[in-house]
Formats: C-alpha cells, sequence, structure tokens
C-alpha cells in the first residue's frame, strides 16, 4: 500500500486531518518525473559508458539514474523526499541513496557524469546545476534538464549564461509540452555544461522561440479555370454597379417632412404713437394739470 513504513505515511494525516494527492505533492516540491523520450535525450547528451560513476542529484523516482544503470554505469542519489527515496532504494538501480536536500550536500568532485532534472521554481533549477558542478572530474560532463527561462538574456540568468558559456556549454530546446504527461506545460531546454572548458569548444547557441511563419501561397491551379472565376467575379462586379447606377438615377423624395417652426403672429407696429401700460386715456395734448405717475418704472422719455 504504501512505498515507506505505514505509521511514516499516515503520520502526517493523523496530524494534519488532510490527505495529499500525489499530484498535489508533485506541485508543492516541484517533482515532475521526466518522460521516457527526454530522459534518452539526457543520457545520449551525456554519452554515459559502462563503468562510468554518475550521480543523479534530486533524483526523484530514479528515471534518469535507472537509465544511465542500463547503460552499465555506477550511479549515486541523492533525493530529499523519503516517499521517492523508497522507491529509488526498491529499484535497485542506485549504488548509494543519499536522503537530504541536495543544495546542503557538501560537494565532492569524485564523478565523471551528473545528470539531473532538478526543480525550476524561482530560478533553483540555476542553483542546482551550479552546485551539481561542484561534484564532477576535471573531463566531467554535467547533463541538465532546466526551464526555459535560462535560454532568455535577463538580469537573473546573466550569470548563469556567462558561465554555460565560460565552460563551452550546449544548449538544446526539448519538443512542446514533452512534459504533458507529468502534469505540467513548463517549456524546457537541455543544457550539457563540461567541468573544464574543452580545446576544441564551440561558441554557445542559445535556442529561441519559433516564430510561426507566413503560409506559403498556394500554386496556380488549371489556367482554364482561374479564368473562369476571374469571368465569374467580373460579371458579379458588374451587377453590383447596374444596381448602383439605376439607383442613382431615380429621384430624390423626401421620406420626412420637415419640422414646422411655431409661428407667432405680432401686432403691425403703431408709428407716431407711444403706449404706456397703466395710464389712463386722456386727451392729447395734455391738461397742464395732468401729472404722468412718479413711478420708478415710467419708461424714460424718448
Amino acid at each position: 500500500m504504501f512505498p515507506v513504513d505505514a505509521a511514516v505515511a499516515l503520520e502526517p494525516v493523523f496530524a494534519t486531518g488532510q490527505v495529499v494527492t500525489l499530484r498535489e505533492k508533485r506541485q508543492q516540491a516541484q517533482y515532475f518525473p521526466t518522460p521516457a523520450a527526454v530522459v534518452q535525450c539526457v543520457i545520449d547528451l551525456a554519452r554515459i559508458e559502462p563503468g562510468m560513476h554518475v550521480l543523479e542529484p534530486s533524483a526523484g523516482s530514479g528515471a534518469i539514474a535507472a537509465a544511465a544503470a542500463e547503460r552499465g554505469a555506477v550511479v549515486d542519489c541523492i533525493e530529499q523526499d523519503p516517499g521517492y527515496a523508497a522507491v529509488l532504494a526498491d529499484a535497485g538501480c542506485a549504488r548509494t541513496l543519499t536522503v537530504a536536500d541536495f543544495l546542503t550536500v557538501p560537494p565532492q568532485p569524485r564523478y565523471e557524469r551528473v545528470v539531473m532534472n532538478p526543480p525550476f521554481t524561482r530560478g533553483t533549477d540555476m542553483q542546482h546545476v551550479e552546485h551539481a558542478l561542484r561534484f564532477l572530474k576535471p573531463d566531467g560532463l554535467l547533463v541538465s534538464v532546466m526551464s526555459w527561462t535560462v535560454a532568455e538574456a535577463s538580469g537573473k540568468t546573466r550569470k548563469f549564461r556567462a558561465l554555460v558559456e565560460a565552460r563551452g556549454g550546449s544548449v538544446e530546446a526539448v519538443a512542446e509540452r514533452a512534459f504533458a504527461e507529468s502534469g505540467t506545460d513548463v517549456p524546457t531546454v537541455i543544457v550539457a555544461i563540461p567541468a573544464t572548458r574543452p580545446a576544441d569548444a564551440k561558441p554557445t547557441v542559445w535556442p529561441s522561440r519559433d516564430v510561426a511563419k507566413e503560409p506559403e501561397p498556394e500554386e496556380f491551379g488549371d489556367p482554364a479555370a482561374i479564368a473562369r472565376e476571374i469571368a465569374d467575379h467580373l460579371r458579379e462586379a458588374t451587377r453590383i454597379m447596374d444596381d448602383l447606377a439605376r439607383d442613382l438615377a431615380l429621384p430624390i423624395t423626401r421620406t420626412r417632412q420637415a419640422a414646422t417652426a411655431d409661428v407667432i403672429e405680432l401686432p403691425e407696429p403703431r408709428h407716431g404713437q407711444l403706449s404706456f401700460d397703466g395710464i389712463e386715456e386722456a386727451s392729447w395734448p395734455p391738461s397742464p394739470s395732468a401729472r404722468l405717475p412718479s413711478d420708478s418704472s415710467a419708461p424714460e422719455a424718448a
């Protein structure tokens, strides 16, 4: 039922009241098993030969270690998770198995090859690879699966990229969605770094994202068919122009009456006469005793 002692496996369940699924555990630990096609590519690039001493740090369930052992290599593994370490032990592909955080293990430069697929979160893969290089013999070679991030020039990757170029390393893009079966779509590369720069080392070429190409124009078909298609288009265009000309020849009719404005009839002006509201009608000229109202609203004399 369990790859380790049942009491050890159930202890966190009793303590927290929760069961962490394998998928959740992989997400939390950033562990995604290396697919067989990627494992094969790593082993081929590492050029592993029988009798070589090989290290796989952060080995997980040992997919890469098992492939190296099949090539006749003597493999040592380091794995932090006790459950995966138990799986590795049962597989029997490792000579030694250390249960520890790889970054805390003191380096010992005794390996011809280091093959690995480290966690990627926040540039952790670069830390793991830099630490793993210290485990190589002077003529050794490291091959690691890494996040695509390292292929992009940035402040965070500058130091690591300079290290790869100084050692004469190589970088290959992994096929898109290669890790889909393991539960992630993160794009990856495979980086090969020698312990010391070879005399015949070539400049490092960093892969770039493929840009979608413009579709190529189709080849010409049968000339007679093309001519018929052109004639059909011309007839359609002629029909449209005839309809337009006929519409333009029609008289313009107003479909809506213009809105009429309200008209107010004004009285005819009375010339040569002044009118004052509020003044009783009197004879003209006024008598000497007649007085204008003293109301301030009276109009000024013209």
